[in-house]
């Protein structure tokens, strides 16, 4: 009885005597550490392998024949059968029932939503996921399936946020506002957004030598001090290199020299309006 699969217990019942007296008769009958051969595989395991094959999943095979699950993921790897893609048994009747019950967008006006107030507004997901009363991941998957690839730089809305939350005594290293304003403007949000406007415009190549790239400084034709009113014009900034923009202000003076516009590089003379005219761009408020 215990070569057949038996269990002590079983064979205890059937004799008529108690467990420790069967496990001394049967003792060494099955090697040791070894379990004995569960009866209940000569009538499940065609059905597994047949049923498995066919696409069933294994939670719906051990529902229909009464084993658990765990018990035929095991008999499974033992019969080396290869593991079923979901692809096999996730029907698309299966997919829309999931998709009807789990869902939390079913006419899909959520989605639309945070797309565009992620697109048009400039919000980020989790601000998103806050006015919809959903999660970060939630948002994400919506815009991955309206094809909306996730954002590689900070938007200006974010870099206004993170302005104002080190703005003033917020910040560490503050002083009771000792900076100059000179220097104070050169540093504002305004003169980045039109420093990068100015070189995007000129494609990131200097006036002067015609360097491509490297450090770049966004020169004033108008000159700072004396025309105030055009310090974030991007119409009166010139893209030129660090070391030309060094050597042209060396030869006028120096950086703080009081002069009279326009600068222009002497290689390239370019044709200055009276009033230039104001380049799109975006100023922070």
């Amino acid at each position: 009885m215990r070569r057949e699969g038996r269990y002590i217990r079983e064979i205890a019942d059937a004799l008529g005597i108690c467990v420790a007296t069967a496990s001394l008769w049967t003792l060494g009958t099955v090697p040791r550490k070894r379990p004995a051969p569960d009866p209940r595989k000569k009538v499940v395991l065609p059905t597994l392998e047949r049923m498995y094959k066919n696409g069933f999943p294994i939670s719906e095979i051990a529902s229909i024949v009464g084993v658990p699950q765990g018990t035929l993921y095991d008999w499974r790897r033992q019969m080396g059968l290869t593991k079923n893609r979901r692809t096999v048994y996730v029907t698309e009747e299966l997919r829309q029932r999931s998709h009807v019950q789990f869902t939390r967008d079913p006419d899909g006006r959520r989605a639309e939503e945070a797309a565009r107030l992620y697109r048009e507004e400039e919000r980020s997901t989790p601000e998103i996921a806050k006015a919809l009363g959903v999660t970060s991941s939630t948002v994400s998957a919506w815009l991955a399936s309206k094809g909306i690839a996730a954002r590689d730089s900070c938007t200006l809305r974010t870099r206004q946020r993170l302005r104002e939350a080190n703005l003033g005594a917020k910040q560490w290293n503050w002083k009771g506002g000792i900076t100059p304003d000179r220097v104070r403007l050169r540093i504002s949000l305004d003169m980045k957004l039109a420093r990068e406007a100015c070189f995007k415009r000129d494609d990131y190549t200097c006036h002067d030598c015609g360097q491509l790239g490297g450090r770049l400084n966004a020169h004033h034709i108008y000159p700072f001090q004396s025309y105030p009113e055009l310090k974030f014009e991007v119409s009166n900034l010139l893209t030129l290199c660090k070391r030309c923009h060094d050597a042209f202000h060396k030869a006028a003076g120096g950086h703080v020299h009081p002069v009279i516009g326009p600068f222009l590089p002497p290689k390239k003379k370019l044709e200055v309006r009276e009033a230039p005219a104001r380049y799109e761009y975006r100023l922070a408020a």
